[in-house]
């Protein structure tokens, strides 16, 4: 394993030593030599003191003979040959807790590691519940971080995102997080998998921590590369990346994560895809888009995918998606974005993104797009003709459709027949009356309710006719259920 100088330094810290170390300091050490050699630790006496040079710098073991510092230096590459070697196998062993534990003994400090989800999978065994702060209490107690302590993360560091950026510094100094550290995230193919916190306690960190710390989110990646299925590797991915792919969903992670965001599962929701163009990102491309995406939208929540992002809207919450913003992202990377319908309930995740996707398919049939974006609802009554699946075609229903056909489900209320009706009939109310054998008065009573219920403009033709079609694919999917039954 090669070192840095401040990686040897952290290892021997409790020797009386003397450090004149640069800020440029590479791991490029590759063992301790008493005659120099190039990327080696020279070893050599300076009066009664040992000194450990390499050209970022040196270390001053004082009143240690040669003999001596050339052991002790040349023990701490072998220490880190078989830590290095120690922690691969705990990885792919995925005993992430001994994994934790191992590290103690390069940090000398608290560690833990995250999942993508908040839940701990590790945490340092050699501090007790009440050695920290109360949110490691917490972590300790219930193995998840709590919502507090994100609240206040957010709080603290508005411009920072804790979950995507990579490797970064932390001082909190409040009644639930009072530490400091330096905090680092997992990318894998876009998406986040894991993160790994480092408290600052027994000793002061500093740049070779760092160095670990990339050292040990290079061994997660690796260990991420090796394995031969997506779905060994999606075991420590977000709830949300199995939602997109209609995968079984463990109800009290998924409490969790909404619980975080502060939102629910019933709330109205909304995809947008950001896609590379034609090719896959580069690693730098895809850093880009995802911190301008991270920066455009901090409500929304953002999974990746093997050419772009996936974007979660919660519209309950956050309100209608701000189209206007993504113009930025076309300035900076060549992309297509395309978004779905809206639709309620968390577990429509998977049409949703089928819809998204299936607009960028289709991005042919669009014509006169003024802002950019493929918007599955000018694609819809296509998609539902050229579908074949009815359960597909049933989710890709008009929204205010779909809308009026649940509510009849719910409360009887005779909007949605006589909706149908009415579009049959080419808004004739005469013909409308007639066809449902209600009173014209009561007709019209209707028709107000049921615009009421409308989002979408009736006097637009590509509107009317999208909700024509949708109406009768919800008739024939409701008569074939009754068949069933």
């Amino acid at each position: 394993m090669k070192l840095s100088m401040h990686m040897i330094a952290n290892r021997i810290y409790f020797l009386d030593m003397e450090l004149n170390l640069s800020d440029s300091d590479p791991p490029v050490l590759k063992s301790a030599r008493l005659v120099y050699a190039t990327d080696c630790a020279y070893i050599y006496a300076k009066g009664k003191d040992t000194i450990c040079e390499a050209e970022s710098g040196s270390i001053r073991l004082r009143d240690v003979n040669l003999t001596e510092g050339f052991d002790i230096i040349q023990s701490v590459f072998d220490f880190y040959d078989d830590w290095q070697q120690n922690i691969l196998d705990l990885a792919a062993q995925k005993s992430y807790q001994d994994l934790v534990d191992a590290c103690f003994r390069v940090f000398h400090n608290p560690m833990i590691m995250f999942d993508a989800d908040c839940k701990v999978m590790g945490i340092s065994s050699q501090y007790g519940e009440n050695d920290v702060d109360r949110e490691w209490a917490y972590l300790s107690r219930y193995g998840y971080s709590s919502i507090q302590a994100l609240e206040y993360m957010k709080s603290y560091y508005p411009d920072h995102d804790f979950e995507h950026e990579k490797i970064l510094p932390f001082h909190f100094k409040g009644t639930i997080l009072n530490c400091e550290g330096i905090t680092g995230a997992l990318i894998y193919q876009n998406e986040f998998f894991l993160r790994i916190n480092v408290i600052e306690k027994e000793r002061a960190l500093n740049y070779g921590d760092y160095q670990i710390l990339e050292m040990l989110l290079h061994i997660m990646y690796q260990n991420l590369e090796k394995r031969d299925t997506e779905k060994e590797k999606g075991e420590e991915n977000s709830v949300f990346h199995s939602l997109l792919n209609q995968e079984a969903v463990d109800k009290e992670k998924l409490a969790r994560k909404l619980h975080y965001a502060g939102w629910e599962v019933s709330d109205e929701y909304q995809l947008i895809l950001v896609w590379a163009d034609k090719k896959e990102m580069s690693a730098k491309t895809a850093e880009v888009m995802r911190t301008t995406l991270m920066n455009m939208y901090p409500e929304g929540r953002i999974v990746g995918g093997e050419k772009g992002f996936i974007l979660i809207w919660n519209l309950s919450k956050c309100g209608d998606f701000k189209r206007d913003r993504i113009q930025l992202l076309f300035k900076q990377t060549e992309a297509d974005v395309s978004m779905s319908l809206r639709m309620k309930g968390i577990y429509n995740l998977s049409h949703l993104y089928r819809q998204a996707k299936s607009a960028l398919d289709m991005r042919e049939l669009f014509s006169g797009e003024t802002d950019g974006i493929f918007d599955f609802y000018e694609a819809a009554a296509n998609y539902i003709l050229l579908s074949g699946d009815l359960e597909e075609m049933v989710y890709a229903c008009h929204p205010d459709v779909r809308k009026l056909w649940l509510r009849e489900q719910e409360e009887k209320d005779g909007l949605f027949p006589t909706f149908s009706s009415y579009l049959k009939h080419e808004r004739s109310v005469l013909n409308t009356s007639q066809d449902v054998y209600i009173h014209r008065n009561t007709l019209l009573y209707r028709i107000k309710k049921i615009k009421d219920c409308l989002t979408s403009d009736l006097d637009d033709t590509y509107t009317r006719n999208y909700m024509q079609i949708s109406v009768m694919v919800l008739e024939l999917y409701q008569t074939l259920q009754k068949n069933k039954s």
